[in-house]
């Protein structure tokens, strides 16, 4: 039986790993395994000061147990690619590996208190919401659903840590891959 893993680069917090493996295994019910990554220090451009989400995506890419279903890479680096600011997280849309991004997800992030409910809650939706690209899911119109479209923080606090009713249909229907 294939499974999920989560793999978590050195820095990423582990409280968060586990509780976004947690969530995953049991929203997908699919059985969970985790593994560790390699730093993505390659990935550092020195000159947005962030690091590059697609040579992280490749190098997961390589990494990816073969028995493995999808593997959803955690780091705690600000991620982009070229032609946005910063993305949360980047998968490739009906491949095997996606990674996800928890340092924008963080209060402390935007000079705000701490708040480890919220951090953990984004978390969750944004680890569903790029393993839904993995499955085949693209950007959803439904704003509560886990796929619709974040281009800031505000947009994941208002959606669901779930798919919504069409997404499952999708989903069902053999869109996973």
């Amino acid at each position: 039986m294939k499974y999920l893993c989560v793999g978590t680069t050195p820095e990423a917090d582990p409280e968060a790993s586990a509780e976004v493996g947690r969530f995953l295994s049991a929203e997908l019910d699919l059985p969970l395994r985790r593994m560790e990554l390699p730093p993505v220090d390659f990935a550092f451009d020195s000159r947005r000061n962030q690091y590059g989400s697609i040579p992280v995506l490749e190098m997961a890419s390589g990494l990816c147990p073969e028995d493995a279903l999808k593997l959803i890479g955690l780091t705690e680096r600000d991620l982009y690619i070229p032609v946005l600011t910063f993305v949360f997280g980047h998968a490739q849309l009906g491949g095997r590996v996606a990674v996800v991004s928890l340092a924008r997800l963080r209060q402390g992030f935007y000079g705000l208190t701490a708040d480890r409910e919220i951090f953990l809650d984004r978390a969750r939706k944004e680890a569903l919401h790029e393993t839904g690209h993995t499955f085949g899911l693209v950007h959803c119109v439904d704003r509560s659903c886990a796929m619709s479209l974040s281009t800031r923080v505000q947009h994941i606090d208002h959606k669901r840590a779930a798919y919504c009713p069409a997404c499952l249909r999708r989903l069902s229907k053999g869109v996973i891959t």
